[in-house]
């Protein structure tokens, strides 16, 4: 049984720290299909399943529960494996991060989201958001470059389904939007800096750089990479 609703807010239950990571199977043209042709539909699924498993291991080692959310299509079971995962449900984006958001703060007093399009994401910005909710921000925002964001972490008390409502979803407003209604619910908000997805081609040869002139772990990605020649010297 999910939190229940306190004046359209939610009752939580302790004072504990769940991120969930959103994501899909690494299936051939069903993932990161804004890099085809430039990959093919294979190199893709496995350039997927690379971002989850580098990102997913730098989660490990967060002061905070991880999950895995699986968007799945209504035939195919939960992927089993060592961490807690839950089925993506709703109709819209909005919809399933607040289903997800709101499940986990049935257990969680701090909850956050973040999306498998961002490999190189360090584990300290994640920290960094809980350590804000912490000290009394109700909202946290990872802006992402392309006017979505690429984190969203509440203080469960805060979490309200208008939140997510009405959101032009996969659009530049996104983050725009979401501020206003964060205004409008009466939210304390708090921005980190802005990041990067990757998503497209230019994506994809800005990570190359990346990988190249640092020392984030992206252990699989990294290899990938090398692999296909997109790794530029360092």
């Amino acid at each position: 049984m999910g939190p229940q609703p306190v004046g359209g807010r939610i009752a939580v239950v302790a004072e504990r720290r769940c991120v969930l990571l959103f994501t899909k199977l690494s299936r051939p043209g069903r993932v990161k299909t804004r890099l085809i042709p430039d990959l093919d539909a294979t190199q893709a699924a496995e350039l997927h399943e690379a971002f989850v498993h580098d990102l997913t291991e730098r989660l490990r080692e967060g002061d905070f529960e991880l999950m895995l959310a699986w968007a799945l299509d209504p035939e195919e079971e939960l992927p089993s494996g060592d961490l807690p995962a839950v089925r993506q449900t709703g109709e819209n984006l909005g919809e399933r991060l607040y289903a997800a958001l709101s499940g986990a703060a049935a257990e969680c007093r701090w909850v956050a989201a973040i999306g498998s399009d961002h490999p190189h994401l360090p584990l300290a910005r994640v920290q960094e958001a809980f350590d804000r909710l912490e000290a009394g921000v109700d909202l946290v925002l990872g802006p992402a470059e392309d006017g979505g964001y690429y984190l969203i972490a509440a203080d469960a008390r805060a979490l309200d389904p208008a939140l997510f409502r009405g959101v032009s979803w996969s659009t530049e407003r996104v983050l725009e939007e979401t501020l206003g209604r964060s205004r409008a619910l009466g939210l304390d908000v708090e921005l980190l800096p802005v990041g990067w997805d990757v998503d497209t081609p230019r994506d994809l040869e800005r990570l190359g750089r990346h990988l190249a002139a640092s020392t984030v772990q992206c252990p699989r990605t990294r290899a990938l990479l090398a692999g296909w020649n997109r790794l530029p010297s360092p």
